[in-house]
This record gives structure tokens, sequence and C-alpha cells, in this order.
């Protein structure tokens, strides 16, 4: 019988998965992104950025700086970004993920 792997993720990695979980909620970007600019949703390296991550002992702790669309409902586009980022990383590493604190820094407006 094989045991459960034991396997380390770096940060990046964590921050990433939490970047392509925020891309997929309606009426939220994140800061790396310009409405202006769709092309930028492609670019892998713009998807962690106002990601931070804390991790301890498989218990992780995330604060996302985000955009949101103007005249939607920020709370519930918030409560969306929690569930969905939570789910992604949990399914994806097994790992329990405590708190994704949602900070909104900006507002777009196209």
């Amino acid at each position: 019988m094989i045991n459960a792997a034991q396997f380390k993720m770096r940060p990046g990695v964590l921050e990433l998965i939490a970047g392509i979980a925020l891309s997929r909620v309606e009426g939220a970007s994140g800061v790396g992104f310009r409405s202006d600019h769709p092309e930028d949703t492609r670019k892998r390296k713009y998807l962690t950025k106002g990601i931070k991550v804390e991790v301890e002992e498989e218990r992780l702790g995330y604060e996302i700086e985000v955009n949101l669309d103007y005249g939607k409902d920020f709370n519930e586009i918030g409560i969306m970004i929690q569930r969905d980022v939570k789910g992604a990383v949990e399914a994806m590493t097994g790992w329990r993920v405590d708190t994704v604190d949602v900070n909104v820094v900006g507002v777009n407006t196209t």
C-alpha cells in the first residue's frame, strides 16, 4: 500500500492557483490586469500580483487585492472570491485555507 505523498509547494505556486481562481470570478480582476487590455489576461506573470499567502504547516492564509467592476454588488463578489479561491486551493493541494482576506483597491469603469 502506498502512503499519501508528502510534498512541498512554493508560495508562488499557491499564489498562482489563487490568481487563476480569481481570474474566473465575474466582476473582479486582480491588480495586475487592466480592463482596457484584454490580452493581459493571458499573461501568467500578472496572475499573482496583489496576492500574498502565508503558509504554516499545510494551513494557508491569503490576502488578495482586487479591482471590482463599478455597479456590481461588491459584497457578493467578495464572497465569491473567498469561496472560489478556498475551493480551488483546497481541491488542488489538500491543504486547509483558513482565511481569504479580500481588499478592494480599485474600481473598473469599463
